[in-house]
Formats: C-alpha cells, structure tokens, sequence
C-alpha cells in the first residue's frame, strides 16, 4: 500500500511539472491579439503645441487634430484652459469612429515668461481626460 501511495505521489509530482510546462508554452505560442473596444477612444496626432517666441499682444492660433479610433461616436463634452489668455474652439457634434476633429487653441501672450499652459480634453472616450500641453516663450519689452 506504501509503494501504490508513493507511486502515485510521484506520477502527480511530475505530472504537474509536465503541465506547468506545458502551459507556459501555450502562452508563449498564442499570438498577442490587441484589445478591441467597444466604446469610443481618442487619439491626438500631438499633445504639445510650441507657439515659439511671441511679442507681448501677440494672438496665436494652435491646432490639435483628433482622431476616433474606438467603434462607438465620440463626444467632447468639455475643452477646459489653464488661464484666460487662452480659448478654445471645437466640434460640439460627435465623431464617428475613424472620423476626425480639431480643437483650435487661441493664445494671446499677455506678460512675458515661459508659455506653460494645459487645455483638459474631458469626452466619453475610454480615455475619458487627455491633457494638451501648450509651450513657448513671450519676450519681454
């Protein structure tokens, strides 16, 4: 009964070392399959504007180009800025998927120093907050 008993323990034994084996194989042999979404998802051509040098009173315009690539229509509820020397314009109606919008960003230097300013992009996407970054430099007097 001993030897059955010890018999059996060790056929287990190295059947489970075969079977763990053989799992981390099929895992590593299944190709990667990317996630499919079923919602609406974002996706800029750039998140980052450079207004380059500009002269206190300057007004620039910044265009960020965006693209649905999600399967459901995408909404952008809301287009927030970090001070008052910025607006924004964009598309109220929804993208549908594969289409594309634009938010057109007008900034009017104001004081001289660095551009650091943040435009918050909140929509339905999965990706539900994108934070645009606008940079450059105003020149003093």
């Amino acid at each position: 009964m001993k030897k059955i008993t010890c018999s059996l323990a060790i056929f287990m034994l190295i059947f489970s070392c075969a079977m763990a084996q053989n799992k981390g194989k099929k895992e590593a042999e299944q190709p990667f399959v990317p996630k499919v979404t079923t919602s609406a998802e974002i996706e800029f051509d750039k998140v980052t504007h450079d207004y380059g040098t500009l002269e206190v009173g300057d007004v620039k315009t910044g265009i960020f180009t965006y693209t649905n690539v999600g399967n459901r229509p995408l909404v952008l509820f809301d287009v927030i800025v970090s001070c008052d020397c910025t607006e924004v314009e964009w598309q109220k109606e929804p993208v549908m998927p594969g289409k594309t919008g634009i938010i057109k960003v007008i900034y009017t230097a104001k004081t001289p120093g660095v551009i650091a300013k943040q435009v918050t992009v909140q929509s339905n996407a999965q990706t539900d907050r994108i934070r645009l970054q606008l940079k450059g430099n105003v020149a003093g007097q």
